[in-house]
Parts: structure tokens; sequence; C-alpha cells
């Protein structure tokens, strides 16, 4: 967003004027820019609109500013701030300045409008700047900025069509919290999962009507069907029209906060807690999209050789190798099958249930089998193994994995806690896995050791056995580390 800091009036020529910075003097802009008829900018006060244009670029010191006769403008910032009261009835005033432009004004090539085009206008009016200026403040942004303003909005899953009404449900959020629901690296890594509107409130000391908080929470969490249907067939800005009428006599009752009030959300336990997960969540995400190539890559080739098909049929077919087995052998089944990388067997009694080990394991199998086959060698250690040889040996380049101390603990009839100690190569802190660097070989591997909770539901189903519907991990502590040395002697190795 812009700062105040980049908003200021300046005397020209005896008149007050209201005046943007858009960067310094000794920045070289592209010929074209500023050449030929001015656009116009947009402002929208109690839902009319009004078109203006800039007067004129002007240095002053070291400063280039656009300037635009007199008026009272603020940096967005101010939702949360000075104007947070008044918040709802700003952002519905964006929404209609933008349902009012055309598609060369929005220039939307991110699908979003960038937030340093948007400034508060008076008490609760909105002002747009033209695409014109905001071909240079594009040009002008730091990566920093441009992630904030920019990126930060975009939500992937979000229909094209669609993310001009996420934008104005994030700019609510905004005004309730202080920040921008997806602002955070690890939480668009993860899961784009925001902190909970709710709890933020709690913190504050504040509330928000039922409808309205449920208003902003339709808007962040809809599906993708749901998108659909509330765009429809029409234009991004065409779409607002459903934002604008489902806002329309919403109750607001938010008083203004300061920027320290922030700091009220950010140190509370519930956002740590939050925080934590996000970051661990991004870890591993992180670290499975560094390794898809080889998975997708193998895929293909096993598919090009005719059986990965034919093999997933038939296991869809046929019994999970757990059945007969009661809940708790379901589960020791499960870890078995983790350990041993099969993830066929791992997956065959998951049904319609989400299980975050499941491309960890398929990452760890699809390497070690084609190491296996170039290099003969299993680069992947199971962690049981370790502890059980006598004389454990690692090659250079294997890692430890594996589940141990698996503790059952019987919530109800369909509900199982598995509490367990996961051995991984990878930190959910960001911890490195070896010494290794790009001129030099590693010498040894680091293993992570996690306490790991997994919730388990069962569902009994109508051909005889249990299945797994539930598998959510709801904790991953990393609570120690230790290193194992690789040996390049005659040994043979696990």
């Amino acid at each position: 967003m812009i700062k105040d800091s980049e908003i200021t009036t300046l005397t020209i020529d005896g008149k007050e004027k209201t005046a943007i910075r858009i960067g310094f003097k000794e920045e070289s802009l592209p010929r074209h820019i500023f050449q030929g008829e001015k656009a116009d900018s947009i402002i929208c006060k109690d839902e009319k609109i009004e078109h203006v244009r800039y007067e004129s670029i002007h240095n002053e010191g070291i400063k280039r500013y656009v300037t635009f006769d007199k008026m009272e403008l603020y940096s967005l910032e101010h939702l949360f701030t000075s104007h947070r009261k008044n918040a709802l009835k700003i952002v519905r005033n964006i929404a209609i300045a933008l349902e009012s432009t055309k598609a060369d004004f929005l220039n939307l090539e991110t699908g979003v409008f960038p937030l340093y085009r948007i400034f508060i206008l008076g008490e609760d009016g909105a002002f747009l700047l033209s695409p014109d200026i905001g071909d240079v403040l594009s040009l002008l942004r730091t990566p920093e900025e441009r992630i904030s303003e920019v990126n930060a909005l975009i939500r992937r899953d979000a229909e094209d069509n669609y993310r001009l009404i996420a934008e104005m449900g994030e700019l609510l959020y905004y005004a309730a919290t202080g920040d921008l629901p997806y602002i955070s690296d690890d939480v668009r890594k993860y899961k784009y999962e925001e902190f909970p509107l709710s709890k933020a409130l709690d913190i504050l000391g504040d509330s928000l009507d039922g409808k309205t908080e449920g208003f902003i929470n339709l808007i962040l969490h809809a599906k993708r069907q749901e998108m659909r249907d509330i765009m429809g067939n029409r234009s991004p800005a065409a779409a607002l029209s459903w934002f604008i009428k489902r806002s329309e006599g919403l109750e607001w009752d938010l008083e203004e906060k300061t920027e320290e009030d922030k700091t009220l959300i950010t140190e509370s336990q519930e956002f740590k807690d939050f925080s934590a997960k996000a970051f661990s969540g991004a870890k591993r995400n992180t670290f499975f999209r560094k390794k898809g190539t080889i998975i997708v890559v193998s895929l293909i080739v096993a598919a090009l050789a005719g059986s990965f098909l034919y093999e997933y049929i038939s296991n869809l077919l046929e019994p999970p190798i757990s059945a007969g087995l009661d809940q708790q052998g379901v589960i020791m089944s499960f870890y078995e099958s983790q350990n041993d990388l099969r993830v066929e067997d791992m997956m065959s009694a998951v049904k319609g249930a989400d299980v975050l080990q499941e491309a960890e394991v398929t990452n760890m199998y699809v390497t070690s089998r084609m190491r296996m086959a170039y290099e003969q060698i299993n680069p992947v250690v199971d962690i049981n193994d370790y502890k059980n040889a006598e004389d454990p040996v690692l090659l250079q380049g294997a890692v430890i994995y594996g589940v141990t101390d698996i503790n059952l603990e019987r919530v109800d009839d369909d509900t199982i806690i598995a509490h367990s100690k996961w051995y991984t190569p990878y930190s959910e802190k960001g911890g490195t896995v070896n010494d290794g660097t790009d001129t030099a070989p590693a010498t040894y591997t680091t293993v992570f050791v996690n306490e790991v909770d997994q919730v388990f539901d069962f569902q009994w189903n109508e051909r005889g056995w249990w299945n797994i519907t539930g598998a959510e991990i709801t904790k991953f502590d990393e609570v120690d580390s230790f290193t194992v040395e690789y040996v390049t002697t005659d040994h043979t190795p696990l």
C-alpha cells in the first residue's frame, strides 16, 4: 500500500495541490509514459462516480510527484486505524468504482487491482489512480512492495473473474485485523488458510455482526463451484455487483485502532500457534515441490510402460491389505506400509481423506527405486532397520526415514489418535540435511526427530472392512536431531 509519507500537499504557482510520489527524478522512465492524452482517475463518494485527471508531473527536490487539485487523500492503511469505523463504506465505494470501469482501466494482468492504485478519499470515499500513473508505479515498486500490494492478494485456487470479489473481502479482513489474510509467505505456500477472523477480533476485544463476519468468511473460503455461482458469466468488474448487493445493509461496528494494536494479535499465543503450523506446512510443501519433477517423470515412464494404469484400476477393486483387521490393526498396517514406502498399501484403506505423508512416501519411493536401478543402492533407510542393525552403515547420499514409538489413544468408537515419532531427513524448522556443498560431497546426513499426533477417523463399509476416512495431523513438533556419518568402506550397507 502507498504510505502516508508518499502523499503530500505541494504549493505550485501559489495554489495547494495534492501530490502522490511516483519515484525520484533521477529514475528514468520509458519515453511513452505520460505521452498523449491523460487517462482518467476515478472518485467514488456516496456511491457516485466522478472522473478526474492529474494536473502535472512535478519535481520537488529529488522526488517526482503527480499532482491533482487539492483533495483529502489517505493511504489504505487507515482502513485499520482512523477510518476503521467507515471501512465497509469505503470498500463498497472501491467496489462501485471498479464496477464502473472498463478492462483497459483495470489492466488485470494478475486478476487483482494493485493496492498502490487505491486510496481513501475524505471520510468514506475511494480514489483509484488511472492506469497510466499505475504503470509508472508498477515499474518503480520494489519486490517487497509488489508482494504486499499485488502477490499477497492472489489466491492460487481462485477463479480469475472472482479475484476482484476476493480482494474486497481481503480489504474488509484487513480493516478488521490490521493485516491482509495471505500476507504471510508461509500461509500462501501452505493452504491459504488465514488466521481466523473471529479469533483476531476476540484478541482485539471487538466483535462483528454475525452476518458481516459470515459474509467475509464466505468470500475468503468459497469453493470453486461457489465462485462460479457468484460470478456467473460476468466480467471481473461486472461480477462485483454481487459484492455490492450482498454488502448493502450489513452492520459494521468496529472503532478505530492504532498500528500498535496489531501486535496484540501477532504476539498472542493463538497467532504463534497458527504461524508455527503454517511454517511447518510451508516447509513440507516446499520440500516436496522441489522433488516434484522426479515424481512426475517417473509416473510418466511407468504409464508408458503400460503398468501404472492397470495396477491403479486393479487396486481400486481389491480389498486393502488391512481388510479383516480392527481399527488399531489398520493403523499399525498403515504405518508399517509408510516405513516400507509401500504407497499403495498405505493408501489402500483410505477413502475420501487427505493424507499428508502420501506425497512424502511417494517421493521417497521413487527416489529409492531410481537410485537402486542406476546405482544399485537403496538411499532410504528405515529407522527401525538402522536402530536394530549391529553395525549400521550408510553410504553417501542415503537418508534415514520412518515412524516409531506408536501409541494409540481411543477417542470414541470411530476415532483414534496415534502418538508417534517420525524420523525425517528434513527439518520443520528449516534445518539442512547434510554438510554437502556444490564443490564437496556430503560427509554425513542429519536425522530430525519429530513428535507427531495423527487423528484417524474410521467408517465400516458394506464390503466388510474398516476404511480410514480422516487422517489429520494435529501436531508435528521437532524435538531433536542427530547426525550419522557416511562411509566409503566395503561394508554391506543397510
